[in-house]
This record gives structure tokens, sequence and C-alpha cells, in this order.
């Protein structure tokens, strides 16, 4: 009888190793297929989040590309021809006309994507990231043309009853007949009308520059849109200096070589002829 009463404490021992080997297998188990599913979700969500920017990513890049092209042709002759717009009725003018389409239409863009976007988390996606950092700079106080919601205001004017396209230019004009529309676009108009003047100019054209920007960063290919040159003589020295240290400097630091549309540095004499 002593012996089995000897034995009887390693069987015990025995039995509690088995039992804690197969309730620690079980738990390692389950830890691997939680930590595989959490691996699969975010997975999914990425993959998601990716094909909702390269969904939406288009519209807004081609808004912005011919937006672009715009402003350049204008500041190179700064902005003359507004000069010459009758103020009563600008929208008489082609080049008043579409310009202010131009810039409605890129902010139609921006209100469709941003509806779109409520559920989906884009900054989870690298050009996602890149892409709000823009908007924010656009929309930021020294960058913005218009305040924000006078932008929205415009932007929405622009989209279509469906909520994912814009309207035609055609339709664009034609809304101009009705009061609401007119009192929105008030603020766009006003700037532009004034376009010739050295203060709005460069607004417009330090706009154009971040907007530029955004262009090559988020399509580098230049796959739908147009690799386009700077107008960097026609900015004058504070504009320089506020995007060279503030705009890039600060905010968009991920912008590859931004002298491209600042180049160098202002002196004082070319600041004269900006």
């Amino acid at each position: 009888m002593p012996a089995p009463l000897a034995q009887f404490p390693n069987q015990v021992l025995e039995w509690v190793k088995v039992l804690v080997a197969a309730i620690g297998g079980g738990l390692i188990v389950k830890l691997l297929d939680i930590a595989y599913l959490e691996v699969r979700r975010r997975d999914d969500r990425r993959k998601s989040t990716t094909s909702f920017v390269d969904q939406h990513l288009d519209p807004l890049l081609k808004a912005a590309d011919e937006l672009v092209g715009k402003l350049l042709s204008l500041g190179r002759e700064d902005f003359k021809t507004f000069a010459e717009i009758d103020t009563e009725a600008p929208f008489s003018s082609p080049d008043f006309g579409s310009t202010a389409y131009l810039v409605a239409r890129f902010w139609a863009q921006i209100e469709i994507l941003r509806q779109q976007a409520l559920y989906v988390s884009i900054s989870e996606e690298e050009r996602g990231r890149w892409r709000q950092a823009f908007l924010d700079r656009l929309e930021s106080r020294g960058v913005r043309l218009i305040d924000r919601i006078s932008q929205r205001a415009v932007g929405e004017t622009l989209m279509a009853a469906s909520g994912t396209t814009t309207v035609r230019y055609i339709d664009f004009i034609k809304s101009l007949e009705s009061p609401d529309t007119a009192r929105w676009l008030a603020p766009l108009a006003d700037l532009l009308k004034k376009a010739p003047h050295t203060t709005e100019r460069q607004q417009l054209l330090q706009y154009g520059v971040v907007v530029h920007a955004m262009i090559d960063t988020l399509d580098p290919a230049h796959s739908v849109t147009r690799d386009r040159p700077g107008i960097p003589n026609k900015l004058s020295r504070q504009t320089w200096r506020d995007l060279n240290y503030r705009v890039f400097g600060t905010y968009l630091t991920f912008v590859k070589a931004p002298e491209k549309y600042i180049g160098r540095p202002k002196t004082r004499a070319a600041d004269r002829t900006g």
C-alpha cells in the first residue's frame, strides 16, 4: 500500500500537466484565430478604402487639372482679360464664366467626395491622407478663396441631382438666372472681378499652386492629368514666402520638388516684376 500512495501525487501532477497543456493549447489556438480574423478585417478595410480612393480620386483630379490649366493660362497674362469684363454682367464673358465654372466644379467634386466618404476612413490609405492634407490647406484661412461655408454652397450648386456628378457648363450658366444661385456665387464672382489687381491675383495664383501640387502628388504618372509647368515668376515675394515656409514647409512637407511651383527665393527686384 505505501508504494501506490507514494505514486499518487506524481499521477495527479501528470494529469494536471496534461489538463494545463490542453487548456493552454486551446487558448493559443483561439488567440491565433482572433488575430487572424483581425488581420483579415483590417486587410478588407484597407482594400475597401483603396478602392474608394481609386473610384473617387479621378473625377477630383480631372476637375483640378482643368482648373489649374485655366489659372496658369490666365496667370501668364496677369488676368488682363478680366479687366475688360462688364462688372454688371461678368458671366457674359466666356473667360469669366468658364473660370467660375471650373472653380465651382472643383468645389463640387470636393463636396461629392466629402459626402461619399462619411463612412470610409480614407486616412488609412496614403493617398487618402495626402488628399485630405491638400484639401485642408485649400480650405485654410491663408489659402482659401472664399469662406468655407460659401465654398460648400457654391459646390452644392454644381452637384447634379444624383449627388455623384456635376452639372454641365450650359446648365451652370442657366442656373445663374436663379436669384439663389447668383447669391451663393456672389463671393466667388466678386473675387474674380478683382483678379487683375495684385492682391486677388496673388490669392488665385497661390490657390492654383496648391492645386497644381496636389495633382502632381496624387497622380505622379499623370494617368488622368497633364504634367504642366508652373509660373513661379508670377508669384510675389510674399506669396513665395507663404508657400515655401507655411504651406510646403509646414503642412505639405511630403510634396516633392515644390520649387517647380514656386521657383527660387524671391528678391526685391523679382518681386517688383511679379
